[in-house]
């Protein structure tokens, strides 16, 4: 997903939700039909009809809020790992418990990140 909001902004626009995600496709199955790969042609052009048919921004930010709840929840393990690596005492299993952290925090960003993108695309 987050490809596909980038995806827009990559190409200089604002384009998230259902628009970044039909762009990108499109991109990509011009790449495709460039290269005479038939059936990554076939795949991406079934893609597109189940953008065009089934699509919402609406749906999109669900699935967003979904993502950034599941992230919060992983965050929060992290952080019970690491307070069990501390109790512990081991320097090394705490660094790694606390580099998972760090890297479920920025997760957890990106995603909050997307979900603010597409809230405003669904209520401007």
């Amino acid at each position: 997903m987050s490809m596909l909001l980038l995806a827009g902004q990559a190409y200089g626009s604002e384009a998230v939700g259902c628009k970044a995600k039909h762009q990108a496709v499109m991109d990509q199955l011009v790449f495709a039909k460039a290269h005479n790969n038939a059936d990554q042609v076939a795949g991406l052009e079934q893609a597109l009809r189940n953008i065009e048919t089934h699509c919402t921004d609406a749906g999109l930010v669900k699935e967003q809020q979904e993502k950034v709840a599941k992230q919060k929840e992983e965050v929060e393990e992290r952080l019970a790992d690491l307070q069990s690596a501390r109790v512990s005492g081991k320097p090394d299993k705490i660094a790694k418990k606390q580099a998972k952290l760090e890297e479920s925090q920025a997760e957890l960003l990106e995603a909050q990140r997307e979900l603010e993108a597409l809230q405003k695309l669904v209520k401007p």
